[in-house]
């Protein structure tokens, strides 16, 4: 399941909280929205238990993608008990832009920032712990000029940069580095942008200046639509081909998922 607050989308600023979810076909559909007064703990919990309520099958949910709000995450902990929640990758790569370019971290002519990102990508597309740990080490020499052997514990960090990304982002590495997912169901999905971009960009749709009532029937509307096209998605006859398949695996396309095939293919 994927989730999100939109901002801007009616003229008295209730915040958006949407649900969205994603079967094994990649077919993806809202099925829960909640104009809200603010993003408070409170808030929160009312509209996470009207999902609740109104969707019975919640308790089968396995992963949840978010961005990185630390009063959201703490939330979803508490009502999604035993559920994965991983954050999303494009704005992993968004806070870490934002925040270099702040003063506080020198200017840009402080360090490398280039340098930096490429070391923050290597380790969310590290394969294993011991491999997200070279590629920390290496961010460790870019910021403090730190030389630390394979065999060499990670020290206290002296770059103000360094500091606020061990803090802030290594802390919770399992939620958003590779290697922490390969035991996860998360269907391919690393980020929350399908929550925008399903509807043709929600966020052009539903406007600031738009009334409450407004921005709830558009949204009414729009779910209806959305409604019927992924019942016809879902009840179209079709089947996957994969070329190279030998007869055995040649029948499987028509009995399992994408996910599936992949796993049987691979035995």
């Amino acid at each position: 399941m994927l989730v999100d607050a939109m901002h801007n989308t009616n003229e008295w600023r209730y915040k958006l909280f949407s649900f969205m979810v994603n079967d094994v076909y990649s077919h993806s559909q809202y099925v829960y929205h909640s104009p809200m007064e603010n993003e408070s703990a409170e808030c929160l919990t009312d509209a996470i238990g009207s999902f609740k309520f109104q969707n019975t099958m919640w308790e089968k949910i396995k992963v949840i993608v978010i961005d990185k709000d630390v009063g959201e995450l703490g939330v979803l902990e508490k009502q999604f008990p035993g559920v994965r929640i991983i954050l999303c990758h494009f704005h992993l790569k968004k806070y870490i832009r934002t925040e270099m370019v702040k003063s506080e971290y020198g200017g840009p002519s402080s360090f490398d920032r280039d340098q930096v990102e490429d070391a923050v990508y290597m380790m969310r597309l590290a394969a294993s712990p011991e491999e997200y740990t070279k590629y920390l080490k290496y961010m460790y020499f870019l910021l403090d000029r730190a030389h630390l052997r394979d065999s060499a514990a990670i020290p206290e960090p002296v770059h103000p940069f360094l500091k606020y990304f061990i803090r802030n982002w290594d802390s919770m590495k399992e939620r958003w580095a590779l290697y922490a997912r390969s035991d996860v169901p998360h269907l391919g999905n690393h980020t929350n942008n399908k929550l925008e971009s399903l509807w043709g960009h929600i966020s052009n749709i539903l406007r600031a200046d738009m009334a409450l009532d407004e921005c709830v029937d558009t949204l009414m509307f729009l779910q209806a639509v959305a409604e019927m096209e992924y019942s016809k998605k879902t009840m179209d006859v079709g089947q996957m081909r994969y070329d190279g398949a030998d007869a055995e695996l040649k029948k499987r396309p028509r009995e399992v998922s994408p996910y599936a095939y992949r796993l049987i293919e691979q035995q």
